[in-house]
């Protein structure tokens, strides 16, 4: 168990994520589908609409962190979730193409403002020597949703009703949101203690010790828009078998961000980045190559390994470089990388899968996950982290 900082609203972000997460995942082995089989989409317009919600969700999280840090992290993480309820209602089928366009915007912007409002909070319940465990826990809410979504998605079988289960779910954490406390950042209770401020102005903020950070991350999470895009298109194209792919990349992330959560910690965030990039890699061009479905599942699932670390690495070298009043807003910086080289990469996986073939679209992300890599390796990310004791010292102001 975590020590220190498992407080009461600990667990119930994790819940409200995973639920949340839980909804959206339950989307992506139907919607491919859906856009190709019912509204009768082009492989481009497919990839257009799967990175219409991370397009958006750049911008969500630029807003988000701003808003986390000015407002609450409880009031960002409601704004988030009920965006998401809307988003379901716009995906019913009446709406139509537009309605799943539409709704897209509004999962992808919603996602945002939640994901950010809750990685934070959940730092700030965390103490700095255990940050990276913290959010390997919270990463078991994240992926916890996503490898059971896909799941639940093909148990319901059809659109309308997994629409149905995003805009209840939302509903059902706005209610747990509603009787959660925010409790103060880890360390800071003296200090907020009897003191009450205006709210501050919300200001769109980058910090510069994201940038490097930010890149390496992007470039690395283009290989999520190939395995949520078109996994699921490319083993159906290749016949059948494959079905629980997506299933087995998500569970490997839960299990190794849940479990080995604290490697970043405990090794060293550069360690673990090249670590995961190299198995990310590996996997994605064995499912570019292979034909074997049997064989897919299993480099999907060595995608998902190597898709664990990354991330948390990477966020334990942000949080240690930056002030504790700018972390919702680096934190949601950091993210809002991720977003926008997931819309880039699912667009031109769209292109690519059009003209090329399915297979394409997995040699395009690793190529990608390569450059992530060379990039780490010329800036040194990760190196010479600013020693604990000074960022404990800075962050409680002294």
């Amino acid at each position: 168990m975590l020590s220190g900082f498992a407080r009461p609203p600990f667990w119930r972000v994790v819940g409200c994520v995973f639920i949340g997460m839980l909804a959206f995942g339950a989307m992506i082995p139907l919607l491919p589908l859906y856009l190709r089989d019912q509204l009768h989409s082009t492989p481009f317009v497919i990839g257009i609409v799967i990175g219409l919600s991370s397009a958006f969700a750049v911008l969500g999280r630029l807003l988000a962190g701003p808003t986390a840090d000015a407002r609450t992290r409880k009031f960002t993480f409601a704004v988030g979730i009920s965006l998401c309820a809307c988003a379901g209602i716009l995906y019913l089928p009446v709406f139509g193409l537009m309605g799943v366009i539409v709704g897209r915007v509004f999962h992808g912007a919603g996602e945002a403002f939640f994901m950010t409002a809750a990685v934070t909070w959940i730092v700030d319940l965390a103490p700095a020597q255990e940050r990276a465990q913290a959010l390997g826990y919270f990463a078991s809410g994240v992926w916890g949703g996503l490898s059971l979504g896909p799941l639940a998605g093909q148990m319901f079988g059809a659109w309308q009703t997994a629409a149905f289960f995003v805009t209840a779910s939302s509903a059902i954490v706005l209610l747990v949101l509603w009787r959660t406390p925010e409790a103060p950042p880890h360390g800071l209770e003296r200090h907020n203690k009897g003191h009450r401020h205006a709210p501050a102005p919300i200001k769109l903020n980058i910090p510069k010790e994201v940038w490097v950070p930010g890149f390496v991350l992007g470039f690395a999470a283009v290989s999520y828009a190939a395995m949520a895009g078109f996994l699921v298109l490319l083993l159906r194209e290749r016949g059948p078998g494959g079905t629980y792919a997506f299933a087995s990349f998500a569970l490997c992330v839960l299990f190794i961000r849940t479990l080995l959560g604290s490697l970043p910690d405990r090794l060293g965030p550069r360690k673990t980045l090249f670590l995961g990039l190299s198995m990310l890699v590996a996997g994605l061009l064995l499912i570019a190559i292979t034909r074997d479905p049997s064989v897919a599942t299993m480099a999907s699932a060595l995608v998902g390994l190597g898709y664990s670390f990354p991330w948390p690495s990477l966020a334990v070298v942000v949080v240690r470089s930056v002030r504790d009043k700018e972390r919702a807003s680096a934190l949601g910086a950091l993210n809002a990388f991720f977003d926008l080289f997931v819309s880039l990469g699912a667009l031109a996986a769209g292109a690519l899968a059009g003209k090329f073939g399915y297979a394409s679209v997995f040699w395009m992300a690793a190529g990608s996950g390569t450059c992530a890599a060379l990039v780490a390796w010329a800036t040194g990310v990760g190196r010479d982290p600013k020693p604990l004791g000074e960022l404990e010292l800075e962050e409680v102001g002294v």
